[in-house]
């Protein structure tokens, strides 16, 4: 596919080439400050519950809407006043002091808006163009019932809000104030009384705030602090494309845009089209902002950047031939219609699930014994989900591994002298690749899969040592100085350190390539159609020697159809370095899926855009396909959606025939 691809100008690779330098230029939310009430002298038992009430109504009501804030206290503002920040909110404090008073009015002074409920103080109120007066019980029910907006000065306030409280604070505007509400009865008639009355200063509420109004005190609060520090809107519900993200490796939905008018392909037209909706969608929000419609202005610009991020997800091309392909376990969560139906809908292509160990099977295999917590024929219920889907499966050979063996079992092997063993004892995790019985049970395995259930292919993996030190067990021994003609006097030190070292490195390494071979021909014999491939160490020059596994060599004798590193990197820069490896060592002669890992144990864990990232930095290097490490619930929602948006939005042919 080096030829193929896939040098076409792309923005999902200038996006990767060269990330658009600088920060996001989106508008900063402001900050509010919070008083809660620490000074009750003389106000009664009840006044800390309430106040402390009231405080968490408002704290909660600004994290719904993401507002940063500063807490602080009567007693604190009392020593320090108030910080620098545009808005403070004063839930409720009964006990005002005159040093506090003083603070505020400093604060007031140097441009600071102040938002009151239930002022304790007439000289308080006088400061933000308000008189208050006592505590009005209703007179007839439902008098309380929602404050209605007395114009449209300022249109970002709601028309209504509906609070239904028993009783409110008299409240009058004084010089330089307005009433901006004023009470309505459940039947709508006006109540006669001001609501909210509020000056260029700021403003006083009659109301004490509650958790428990469905959202009312939010909307109120967000209306007044957009008014004062009008930051907020730009923050909440931007209007500006230039104000609008990041989205993708672009700085904002502007810079996006430009780039995608410059770009050429008909595969862009879908990205385009949601561009033109984001953009009708942040048109919209200015009248919606003008009519008081504030949830719906700030669902608009919310609606805009999403569909903008998914155009930025369509801008991904996508390719034919290639493997789209995801390893998994033997089971997988909703279970595998469900799940190949999922790969199937993003236009994947082929999954890997494991089915056997070196040591036991996970569906009622002639050759290996069954794992224990093993029931139906996992192997089948695969393959029929495939078939049905049109998605290949290939099941995975765990080859020398003894995953799933019970401890029994793992005994009875070492009693058979099959299990792996170091210079310190026996590895009870890893099969001997030189046993016999080993390396027959691994070859009828593949074969049983191919033959008898028609895998449309199989995958080795797990074909190596454990380490560099192993294995060193007799047959090991035997069958060395056989195949070398080397008599070993000091066994293993010889072997492992001493002068036989790299004859041994050389013969573990074709004790594997020769385990391949084999199985490749008794695959093949089986049936001719079936595929053979490999999941491969992402570094071969190192982990031949520690590992054994000489996967150059088994690409250079024609032994895979396609070969799968396991390419599991966080950094895509890194990512790529090991790509271009990779690529050279397959040497042009097979097609190369590249292993990408959002799930394995890296850290930090590639994001959707992160695997994205790299699938294409793969397509740019000449990889012929990619497949994901695992399928799981989270893979399903949170990534292939977004790769099946523009990366894989066609179907795709397997590219398995050698490039040659």
């Amino acid at each position: 596919m080096g030829g193929i691809l896939r040098r076409a100008t792309i923005l999902a690779l200038v996006g990767l080439g060269a990330l658009c330098s600088g920060q996001t230029t989106r508008a900063e939310m402001p900050t509010v400050a919070v008083i809660r009430a620490d000074v009750f002298s003389g106000a009664g038992p009840e006044a800390k519950i309430n106040a402390d009430a009231r405080y968490a109504a408002v704290m909660q009501a600004l994290k719904a809407d993401g507002i940063p804030c500063r807490e602080t206290a009567d007693s604190i503002m009392t020593r320090y006043g108030l910080p620098e920040v545009p808005v403070a909110i004063m839930p409720w404090s009964p006990c005002v002091s005159d040093a506090q008073l003083g603070h505020i009015r400093a604060f007031l002074n140097r441009g600071g808006r102040m938002i009151v409920f239930l002022a304790s103080r007439n000289d308080l109120s006088a400061d933000l163009g308000a008189r208050t007066g006592d505590i009005a019980r209703e007179v007839l029910a439902g008098q309380f019932h929602s404050m209605a907006r007395v114009s449209d000065a300022i249109p970002a306030l709601p028309r209504q809000l509906d609070f239904g409280i028993n009783r409110a604070g008299e409240l009058w505007p004084a010089a330089g104030g307005r009433t901006v509400y004023t009470w309505h009865t459940r039947a709508g008639s006006d109540a006669g009384m001001a609501a909210v009355v509020m000056s260029d200063r700021g403003a006083v509420i009659a109301a004490p705030p509650s958790a428990g109004d469905n959202g009312q005190l939010r909307l109120l609060l967000r209306g007044l602090i957009g008014h004062f520090a009008p930051g907020l809107w730009s923050a909440l519900a931007p209007q500006d494309p230039a104000l609008v993200g990041p989205v993708g490796h672009y700085r904002s939905m502007l810079e996006f845009n430009s780039a995608l008018r410059r770009a050429e392909g008909d595969y862009l037209s879908g990205a385009r089209s949601d561009m033109r909706e984001a953009l009708g969608l942040l048109s919209s929000v200015p009248d919606l902002l003008a009519t008081g419609r504030q949830e719906e202005a700030i669902a608009a610009s919310r609606s805009a950047k999403q569909r903008a991020w998914r155009a930025w997800w369509r801008s991904y091309p996508s390719y034919s031939p290639e493997m789209r392909g995801v390893w998994a376990s033997d089971t997988v969560d909703g279970g595998w219609n469900d799940a190949i139906a999922k790969l199937r809908a993003a236009n994947f292509n082929v999954v890997f699930p494991y089915m056997a160990s070196g040591a036991t099977a996970y569906y009622p295999s002639r050759v290996l014994p069954r794992t224990a917590n093993c029931c139906g024929d996992r192997l089948a219920e695969a393959i029929a989900a495939g078939r049905k889907h049109g998605v290949e499966v290939h099941p995975r050979i765990l080859g020398l591994f003894t995953m799933g063996a019970s401890a029994e079992l793992k005994e009875q092997l070492r009693a058979q002298g099959r299990l792996a063993k170091s210079p310190s004892g026996v590895d009870s995790s890893w099969l001997c690749p030189s046993n016999h019985q080993n390396r027959l049970q691994i070859i009828q395995t593949a074969v049983e899969m191919v033959k008898d259930y028609g895998a449309d292919g199989v995958q080795f993996d797990y074909v190596r040592y454990s380490w560099t030190d192993r294995c060193v067990c007799e047959n090991c021994r035997k069958r060395f100085e056989a195949d070398t003609g080397v008599r070993v006097n000091a066994w293993p030190a010889d072997v492992l350190s001493g002068a036989h070292k790299s004859r041994f490195l050389q013969w573990r390494r074709n004790m594997l390539t020769s385990l391949v071979r084999t199985a490749r021909q008794k695959v093949k014999e089986a049936n001719p159609s079936a595929t053979f491939s490999a999941s491969v160490f992402i570094n071969w020059e190192s982990h031949r020697d520690s590992f054994g596994q000489d996967w150059k060599a088994w690409i250079d004798e024609g032994l895979l159809d396609f070969v799968s590193p396991m390419t599991y990197v966080g950094d895509t820069d890194k990512f790529q370095e090991w790509v271009r490896k990779q690529e050279g060592w397959a040497g042009d002669k097979v097609p190369v899926a590249m292993g990408i890992g959002p799930f394995a144990d890296i850290n930090p864990r590639p994001t959707p855009q992160v695997v994205l990232d790299q699938i294409q930095a793969a397509r740019k290097l000449g990889c012929e396909g990619f497949v994901l490490f695992n399928y799981r619930e989270a893979l399903a929602e949170d990534y292939l959606p977004v790769i099946g948006l523009g990366a894989t939005s066609t179907p795709a042919e397997i590219p398995t025939r050698a490039r040659r």
